[in-house]
């Protein structure tokens, strides 16, 4: 892990995002920040990260390796864009709107124009589609080509 900014320039409650794409509760992180007295946040998703940066206000973003912030922000480009399903665009916006509200479903739902129990079928599915991808790239990974 790289070094960490000096703590004597982060102040109680000021607010950290932390992201590790290597451990989706970034505890690493979350233990080596732990005396910086700060109200800190995890994301467990790129997609949930790119919500949280669009979505709200922090003072200070942790994320762990590297890469996997370049290729949040490579993949924003027009042409990227124009080629994401309905479904993405629609998991992204409601990443954004929950980030917005600091978590509140309730107040998501209402700006997003939609029942709370239709929000929380949503990011039912889409946390189902997430486990399923990660359960098919490490069946991926751990077969061998003969």
């Amino acid at each position: 892990m790289a070094a960490l900014p000096n703590t004597s320039l982060m102040n109680l409650g000021k607010r950290l995002l932390l992201y590790s794409a290597r451990d989706p509760a970034a505890g690493a992180l979350a233990k080596t920040t732990a005396e910086w007295g700060c109200l800190v946040t995890t994301c467990s998703s790129p997609d949930e990260l790119r919500g949280r940066l669009e979505g709200a206000e922090f003072d200070m973003v942790l994320v762990e390796p590297s890469q996997a912030l370049h290729r949040m922000v490579a993949e924003n480009t027009i042409e990227e864009t124009l080629k994401l399903t309905l479904a993405e665009v629609e998991k992204r916006h409601i990443q954004r709107v929950l980030a917005s509200t600091g978590g509140n479903k309730t107040r998501a739902a209402r700006i997003l124009g939609i029942d709370t129990k239709t929000l929380y079928n949503k990011l039912k599915s889409s946390k189902a589609s997430e486990a399923r991808a990660r359960k098919r790239m490490g069946s991926a990974s751990s077969m061998t080509i003969l």
